[in-house]
């Protein structure tokens, strides 16, 4: 394509307190390839009181915009409202990309007329404990997901004004809602691992990575029935039975060994499951009982962020009062 016939290109970046690592995605944004004079940066502000702002408006490129007290849809949907683009392109601000990345994901997007295309996380270098047995991947490894991560989505204007944007009511998940919606009205979803992006934000300490679990899980109460069809959730439950029933042996039924047993199985087996069903999507393959051992014991981080979240939403329903203002966190 000649340059005048390249769409116009809307890259719109949500932010919170992000001064971490923004100035190494805005940083990778402006070593792009693509033409100058055809795209544009939008980075919407969801209240930051940080110096966010101030890194951001030492970029001339960059549009700034504000969107408070609003939650991720929200502020992503705020800047689709905003962006002259006919292409929407989502990234988020602790991500890094190639300088080919948006001519790459343009060109795919041209050549798959009416799909929408995105990438997937990896690892940056010299990760965490943590950050290498969750991802499972070194930094030119892909994952083969399956559902758009919020992070890297290419997607037609106009097919995202048709669909309805991202769900604004959700604390976490609106970039699988928004997949799972694309999918019922049969537009055609692609998960390319050429267009990933190195994710820099990643959790590397344990209570960061379980405080990310539990605002993942905090709308699964709020989405049943829908998600009953989650099999994460589905582990959780079972996770969260195994450890109360574990509980309630030992300190009420000690005698009861059988149930005892049978508690213990499940509390051990749930974070087993994931780790195999890991193991089997990504390839990876190790060769010390260490790293398996390990990727054990991050899921069981997981599954405990997750069982959180729940119990997290069943107070937030039991507690909520019509005409309540329900706030952003």
């Amino acid at each position: 394509m000649q340059d005048a016939q390249l769409p116009y290109v809307s890259i719109v970046i949500p932010v919170f307190n992000e001064e971490r690592y923004l100035p190494s995605c805005l940083m990778s944004l402006m070593a792009l390839r693509y033409p100058k004079d055809r795209y544009e940066i939008l980075l919407v502000d969801n209240g930051s009181t940080d110096r966010t702002l101030e890194i951001a408006r030492t970029f001339n490129e960059v549009s700034i915009h504000v969107n408070e007290d609003v939650k991720v849809g929200a502020v992503r949907n705020y800047g689709v409202q905003q962006a002259k683009g006919s292409v929407i392109v989502f990234l988020d601000s602790d991500c890094v990309v190639n300088p080919e990345w948006l001519t790459d994901g343009i060109r795919k997007l041209t050549e798959n007329s009416g799909s929408v295309i995105g990438g997937q996380y990896l690892l940056r270098d010299d990760p965490s404990w943590l950050e290498k047995y969750w991802i499972l991947v070194s930094p030119n490894q892909s994952v083969r997901e399956t559902s758009l991560l919020g992070g890297c989505i290419f997607i037609p204007k106009e097919v995202f004004l048709n669909i309805g944007g991202f769900d604004e009511s959700l604390n976490a998940g609106e970039d699988s809602d928004l997949t799972a919606r694309l999918k019922r009205e049969h537009v055609s979803v692609v998960i390319d691992p050429s267009l990933s992006v190195i994710h820099l934000g990643n959790p590397s300490r344990v209570p960061s990575f379980i405080a990310r679990q539990l605002w993942h899980s905090s709308d699964y109460i709020n989405g049943l029935p829908h998600t009953l069809r989650d099999k994460t959730f589905l582990l959780t439950l079972a996770f969260m039975a195994g450890v109360l029933c574990l509980l309630g042996s030992i300190m009420f039924m000690p005698a009861a060994k059988p149930m005892l047993v049978v508690s213990a199985i499940l509390v051990f087996a749930c974070p087993a499951v994931l780790s195999a069903k890991r193991i089997m999507r990504t390839g990876a393959r190790y060769k010390k009982l260490f790293d398996y051992v390990s990727i054990y014991l991050v899921d069981c981080l997981y599954l405990i962020g997750r069982s959180l979240g729940v119990l997290s939403g069943i107070k937030n329903l039991l507690s909520f009062r019509p005409g309540v203002k329900v706030g952003r966190r």
